[in-house]
Formats: structure tokens, sequence, C-alpha cells
């Protein structure tokens, strides 16, 4: 059985899934949650020093670590549309670095306001903890402490962040002009780039499922006024091919 170790909240876990999905590749869910469920993780690995993340894939192919690795298996493995066509491999590989980059500014801001949320704190950790009272509060900072430390994640650059990520999406914005799809057709590249926008406005509940307080850490209100045409076109694209 393919094996998909995942957040369920995470944009890039949600990459990996939407491409599995598309292609119609069957697979299972392991739901990870960071630091209880890493030991884990790494003896599945066989890594038991350095960084892991998810998403990871186990499959009679071997083992992916790469949510865009992850995609181009699927997309050799399953059937219907291609999401990489042919020739375009490339450009698509190049927008979803520019996804990356988008994610890793969006998660240091998203990440400092959970810090600053009990509650967001409190939904950060499995409902079994959760129930726990101040204990899921104590885990949810420690959750939010392991991040700072594992990503290098300074408070109070804010702005700073989002003039990382205003480039990005005023190049998406350019290159979707009046069209639906960066490539004249629905491919990886949408794909990457509509997830990106989930640290300045989370798509709807019926797709990644985030609790109140933690809905509202993860919506950047200053990048939502300035780009929400791209939030439309991403509920758009979700809409219809997610």
């Amino acid at each position: 059985m393919t094996e998909l170790f995942q957040i369920h909240y995470s944009p890039w876990s949600e990459k990996a899934r939407w491409a599995l999905s598309h292609r119609g590749v069957k697979y299972e869910c392991i739901d990870y949650t960071p630091m209880l469920s890493e030991p884990r993780l790494r003896l599945k690995l066989g890594k038991l020093r350095g960084k892991v993340t998810v998403p990871v894939l186990f499959s009679e192919d071997g083992v992916l670590t790469d949510s865009f690795e992850i995609a181009r298996w699927a997309d050799s493995r399953g059937s219907g549309r291609s999401l990489f066509p042919d020739g375009a491999v490339d450009e698509i590989r190049a927008w979803n670095t520019k996804s990356e980059g988008l994610l890793a500014a969006g998660r240091a801001n998203t990440t400092v306001r959970v810090g600053e949320s009990t509650a967001a704190k409190r939904e950060s950790v499995p409902g079994f903890i959760r129930a726990l009272g101040p204990l899921a509060t104590a885990m949810g900072s420690m959750g939010v402490s392991y991040l700072v430390d594992k990503y290098a994640i300074e408070g109070g650059d804010a702005e700073r962040n989002r003039s990382e990520m205003r480039p990005v999406l005023d190049e998406l914005r350019s290159a979707l002009g009046d069209g639906a799809y960066l490539l004249g057709d629905f491919s990886y590249a949408d794909v990457s780039m509509a997830v990106a926008l989930q640290f300045v406005k989370p798509v709807r509940d019926d797709f990644v499922h985030l609790g109140t307080a933690s809905r509202d850490c993860w919506t950047d209100s200053t990048l939502c006024e300035e780009y929400g045409d791209l939030i439309e076109w991403r509920d758009r694209t979700y809409d219809k091919h997610r």
C-alpha cells in the first residue's frame, strides 16, 4: 500500500495530495504530528539524525520526501490529464520554486501569530490532547517553539516577510492576466501557486479544515486586501479541479 505521511493542514502536504488525487492514485494518509510522530517517521525512513519533514511518500518504487517529486511520481503512475505536459516541466518547476518561497515566508508570519494565540495553539494539537486543557496549550507552545527552531523563524519581521511575498504574488497576477491558468491549461504550476495562497487566506474548510482561531492566524489581512483577485482565482481553481 502506498502511504503518505502528511499534516492535514500543511500546504506542502496539500500539494502532494492534490496531485495524487488528480491522477487517481490510491494511497493511505498517515497523519503526522510534529514532535510526537517524528520517532515513528525516523524509524521508517531509517534516518536517526538530521531534519525530517513531511510529506513523505512510501511506495513500491521507494521513498519520496518532496511534494514536487511526489507529484511527478503520481503523474507517471496515475491516469487522466497530466499535470506535467510535455515540454513544460522546467517552467512548472520554476513556478513550484516560487511557491516554496512564498510558503516559507508565509509560514514564518503564521507561526508567529499562532504563538501569540492561546486558542490557536490548542487547536494545533491532536484532539485527545486538546481535551487536557492547560496541558494542550503547553503542548501547542512547544510545537510553535519546535517550528521556530527548525525553520529559524524570527519574530517581528512580518513586513519583511510580506516584502518577500509581494513580488511572487505580483508575478502570479501578471502571468495569469485575464486567463484561468498559468500555462494555458490546468497544470501543477496552478496547483503549486493556488496552494501557496494558503498563508494569505486559507481555502474553505471543506478543502482544508482549520479551527476558527487557526484560520484567523493563517489569514494575512494586509495581503488579502492587496491580492483579493488572486484569492478569487485560487477559489475558482479549487472549485473546478480539487
